[in-house]
């Protein structure tokens, strides 16, 4: 009797879920059946005589932690706002004859214990060329938490000298690519962007940031297998 009332509830819950969130995936933690995280698109486009929209950007569902899921969802979508009405601002005021063009697609690049994705926002306002900023999210899918590089070494482990010397070695390859002295690659930051792709870790700099545009934004795959036991669970 306990082994069928059990099943029931079990089933309760999964018709629950799926009625909520149709494209969900269930996942077992626990011992609990709950959705597994995927990110669904939030699409905005306008088109007026100045200014072109075509953004995509991503809303995630799933988390546990539904309050945390909200904070980075309202995150996400304040960030795209306030870039579309600032451009769309300039735009109106300076009434270009050629429209600006505002795009932006997302890349998921991991779903395991860290959900890690970045968006890339382009902007073409007149000009030699657009410029693209990209964002990154690297979520603990346990705890709604945001990843830092710290969290993926053991406390206490000097992570930024071993990944400087990774992307040293990367920049020694081919230096004319880069700046040099102040300009330059001068160490990571407590935080510093980057995203996990493969279970590796994937260092990110900007545009400019430590090299010319023609070098495009610097990306380094640092050689370390991720442990995800690390992650707090706080």
């Amino acid at each position: 009797m306990k082994r069928i009332y059990k099943i029931l509830i079990i089933t309760f819950i999964t018709i629950n879920i799926f009625s909520s969130y149709p494209h969900a995936m269930l996942i077992y933690i626990n011992k609990i059946n709950v959705e597994n995280p995927i990110l669904v698109d939030k699409v905005i486009k306008e088109k007026t005589n100045f200014i072109n929209i075509d953004v995509e950007i991503p809303q995630i569902v799933g988390l546990i932690n539904k309050e945390k899921e909200n904070n980075i969802n309202n995150e996400i979508l304040s960030w795209a706002n306030n870039w579309i009405k600032d451009t769309k601002d300039t735009s109106n005021e300076l009434k270009p004859t050629i429209p600006y063009e505002m795009q932006s697609r997302y890349v998921l690049t991991n779903d395991k214990e860290i959900l890690s994705f970045y968006i890339d926002y382009y902007q073409f306002s007149g000009g030699a060329h657009g410029i693209t900023t990209r964002n990154m999210y690297n979520i603990n899918i346990n705890t709604g938490d945001k990843v830092m590089l710290k969290d993926l070494f053991q406390e206490g482990y000097d992570y930024k000298t071993f990944i400087n010397n990774e992307i040293y070695k990367e920049i020694n390859k081919h230096p004319e690519y880069y700046f040099t002295g102040k300009e330059g690659f001068n160490g990571i930051k407590d935080d510093q962007g980057f995203y996990i792709n493969n279970e590796k870790i994937i260092i990110h700099f900007p545009y400019y940031e430590i090299a010319p545009y023609v070098t495009g934004m610097p990306e380094f795959e640092i050689d370390y297998k991720i442990n995800t036991n690390l992650l707090k669970q706080s």
